[in-house]
């Protein structure tokens, strides 16, 4: 009988969380709000025009824009990083876009190790992936950082899920983001010229690098089976 307490004890989590997400998810789908935020973030001068009314709340409009974004996975990102250097500025911008997606991805591993740790780790799958989030856990999700087309968001729940420890989490993600957040940042807040290439270019290099070493040194879907 003692095995079942922990079950127990995590049954009330999983359903405050799960009635949670379907109330969020009818609210959208009743009122139409979920078609219409994906409009919103996916058209940066919409993100420009909502940060610019903001006056002098706009750098806090505009870290709210971010955290919603790392927070709820199909929103897009990369939208709301230009808009946030046309309207700061490159320096500025990157500064806020940094701090506030990294909230975001803080937020997103809090709410999946407060409501889904405890449940798989229970699994034999979740004990293997535990071993090798042990050894390889800050490099691959340093790694994964790097490359713009993974999911931040899954990331961040994903890592949430696993026995990484909090401040190994936090600071691959400080650090692997930096390349992407800058390069967007200054697609936004620059002229188009030829530095705007040669960073597009120097981020498509270092993905392309990142996802072919995660190939080869990790092999993640195959370790966990």
């Amino acid at each position: 009988m003692e095995e079942l307490v922990p079950g127990r004890r995590l049954l009330p989590r999983v359903l405050v969380g799960v009635g949670i997400l379907c109330a969020v998810l009818l609210v959208l789908w009743l009122t139409g709000w979920g078609a219409s935020l994906w409009e919103v973030f996916s058209d940066r001068e919409r993100v420009q025009r909502a940060i610019a009314g903001a006056g002098v709340w706009a750098p806090l409009v505009y870290l709210a824009f971010l955290v919603a974004q790392a927070v709820v996975a199909p929103l897009p990102a990369p939208a709301v990083a230009i808009a946030g250097g046309y309207t700061f500025g490159v320096v500025e911008g990157f500064l806020l876009t940094w701090v506030g997606v990294l909230i975001g991805g803080v937020i997103s591993f809090g709410i999946s190790r407060l409501f889904g740790r405890d449940f798989v780790a229970g699994s034999a799958r979740g004990a293997r992936l535990d071993r090798y989030v042990e050894e390889h856990g800050l490099a691959l999700i340093f790694v994964l950082r790097l490359i713009p087309l993974v999911s931040f968001d899954a990331i961040s729940y994903a890592a949430g899920l696993s026995s990484i420890r909090f401040w190994s989490f936090f600071g691959a993600t400080a650090l692997g983001m930096l390349p992407g957040t800058f390069a967007f940042v200054y697609l936004g807040g620059s002229p188009a010229g030829f530095g705007t290439w040669a960073i597009l270019a120097g981020l498509a290099a270092l993905a392309i690098a990142a996802y072919i070493y995660q190939r080869r040194a990790f092999g993640l879907r195959r370790r966990v089976r």
